[in-house]
């Protein structure tokens, strides 16, 4: 009896161990498919129900943060844009506030889907980029008693000019403008402040940009005829390298909503709730 026992006994722990070991291979091989799926991806995106966006929330219209219903709510342009590709996707949107300097180094490590910060696609830029979503060019900021110091492209010459660190900006003041002094600063209202106490001479940023701060500061100006052409040609949505599969998909619904009116609609709705007081 007590053999009898003990046969059914091993033959019970036999058959755990094996239905365990076919678990564990099961698991790993459930693992094994997932991990061949890279997060960032359209799939991998889909996968996990979220996509992942970089900005720098300190460029009105584009993007900037604003006080909703008694919450700090990051708000502009390309926000609208991110929620809309979100519900195109069928996910949900998760936005990650960063200097914008670091935004192409979280696409490179996988922590970010795509970037949309205002971007100009320049080829130095380690990163796959959509159609332009909007073009536009660069002008000059100045405190409204410089008004008429700076008129044309040769005043800047010798100036103090202030840029945000990372952006075309910078690159152009540094290598069109003769003897520029570049301060580049981590964000735009940084910049601002630099020219309201006058520790620059002016500011150099995208146009609507530009023209939004001086909107809400009775102190500063845009200079009015003074327009930098850039050869960015405009800005785009940056996806990690290579990930062409999910840069086709953005175009899609890029192209579609820009036949549709809806760029249009965001960009004069970004740019009023800027305005608010």
């Amino acid at each position: 009896m007590k053999k009898q026992i003990s046969l059914f006994m091993i033959i019970i722990l036999v058959l755990s161990s094996l239905l365990v070991a076919c678990g564990k291979d099961n698991e790993a091989n459930f693992k094994d498919n997932n991990s061949e799926i890279e997060s960032y991806t359209l799939e991998g995106i889909k996968n996990k129900g979220k996509l992942i966006m970089g900005t720098s929330a300190d460029y009105p219209p584009f993007e900037f943060h604003k006080m909703i219903d008694g919450e700090d709510t990051i708000v502009g342009f390309d926000i609208e844009i991110a929620k809309h590709i979100a519900d195109e996707l069928g996910v949900e949107l998760e936005i990650k506030d960063m200097e914008f300097d670091k935004l192409l180094g979280g696409l490179s490590t996988g922590m970010l889907d795509m970037v949309i910060a205002g971007m100009n696609p320049d080829p130095e830029r380690e990163a796959n980029f959509t159609d332009i979503y909007y073009e536009a060019n660069l002008s000059v900021l100045v405190n409204k008693e410089d008004e008429s110091k700076i008129t044309t492209l040769e005043d800047l010459e010798g100036k103090s000019i202030g840029v945000q660190i990372g952006t075309t900006q910078e690159e152009i003041a540094q290598e069109k403008i003769k003897d520029a002094d570049v301060k580049s600063l981590s964000t735009n209202p940084d910049i601002v402040m630099n020219l309201k106490t006058k520790k620059i001479d002016c500011a150099l940023m995208e146009a609507p940009v530009a023209e939004s701060f001086a909107k809400v500061n009775e102190d500063i100006v845009v200079v009015e005829g003074l327009n930098i052409d850039t050869d960015a040609n405009g800005v785009a949505i940056a996806v990690k390298k290579g990930n062409d599969e999910l840069t086709e998909k953005l175009n899609e619904i890029l192209a579609e909503a820009k036949s549709k009116g809806l760029l249009d609609k965001w960009l004069v709705e970004a740019d009023e709730l800027n305005n608010e007081n």
